[in-house]
């Protein structure tokens, strides 16, 4: 009997053994399965439906953060060194745009604060903080950037928007029809934070333009049916029946980051994506570029493309605010 019940509590035992092993094999066979794409993935699909606004007004900005003194938010200004001392909003600490990826920049910015990043023209603001939110901060871009702040040149430093080029549209639904493979990612990382920063300096090291011309669009792919380019469109579908860029297919931004979706994006192709006035454009043009996929946006949206009012369903820039601006380096 002694014997018997031994045995029968060796074999408990070993059964108990066998299904923590089990139990333990599928749990690391589960996170295997979550690859480092998926990851990447979900962080942009997260934002993408989570339905918070991408930009806040320049105005906003100014009455309640700057004059407002809203504790509540933390400005960051993209510019580089030289424009950021001739002139930027007041509190802003400087982060330009090519050394944002770097971990000890990220640091600097509180996970416990509203973040608003500034650019020139809104659109680096809008991949920054598209960047930002996909590693769990609540970020936006201030809509135009500096452009909406002053119209004063030396401190813009580049040319801004000042009308739309009026090419043709083409009415009626775009559907996308392909179907591709997905890229693959492997930086080698297991977090997915580490993972989206280590895609980050990839994107951002390679130099690439963030933004293509509506002209170029019109030129080389319109007319010139460049068969290395596809064009996206992620406003909402009602919006894009009413008038696109011919060729264009629509994806609508909150739906974009679905497997079968982004299946339906060439991964071999160079990727524009079009939206309103170029921000939301460019928080894809981030989270496209992190997932694997060279893809720029068109700079200013449908905005530049043209001034038809019923095509553009929103209003559109005009003029700068005209808000004052503080001289001098970063604060240390």
């Amino acid at each position: 009997m002694f014997k018997s019940k031994t045995t029968r509590i060796l074999v408990v035992l070993a059964i108990i053994a066998s299904l923590i092993f089990s139990l333990a094999g599928c749990s690391s066979s589960t996170a295997t399965k979550t690859s480092e794409f998926q990851q990447v993935l979900g962080a942009a699909a997260k934002y993408a439906t989570s339905g918070k606004a991408p930009t806040v007004s320049a105005k906003d900005v100014y009455d309640k953060i700057v004059v407002g003194g809203d504790p509540s938010y933390f400005l960051i200004s993209l510019q580089s060194p030289q424009h950021y001392e001739k002139g930027h909003v007041k509190g802003a600490i400087n982060i330009p745009y090519a050394d944002f990826w770097k971990k000890e920049n990220i640091a600097k910015i509180p996970k416990d604060k509203k973040i608003i990043t500034i650019c020139y023209t809104g659109h680096t603001a809008s991949q920054a903080a598209m960047l930002l939110n996909m590693l769990g901060y609540e970020a936006y871009a201030m809509k135009y950037g500096m452009m909406g702040w002053t119209s004063n040149p030396d401190i813009l430093g580049i040319p801004v928007f000042t009308k739309a080029a009026n090419y043709p549209v083409v009415t009626g639904e775009s559907k996308p029809t392909g179907s591709y493979a997905l890229p693959e990612i492997k930086t080698g990382k297991t977090n997915t934070n580490d993972i989206i920063l280590a895609r980050a300096e990839a994107y951002l090291t390679a130099k690439r333009p963030p933004t293509i011309d509506a002209k170029d669009v019109y030129d080389k792919i319109v007319m010139g049916n460049d068969p290395s380019y596809f064009l996206l469109s992620v406003r909402a579908t009602e919006h894009d029946a009413k008038g696109h860029v011919k060729g264009a297919v629509t994806i609508p931004f909150k739906e974009l980051f679905k497997e079968e979706n982004l299946k339906k994006i060439p991964k071999d192709k160079k990727i524009v994506v079009i939206c309103y006035t170029g921000h939301l454009a460019s928080y894809t043009t981030m989270a496209l570029n992190l997932l694997g996929y060279e893809t720029y946006a068109m700079k200013y949206g449908m905005m530049a493309w043209t001034d038809d009012p019923n095509v553009l369903n929103q209003a559109v820039f005009t003029k700068a605010e005209e808000f004052p601006t503080v001289a001098g380096p970063n604060p240390k």
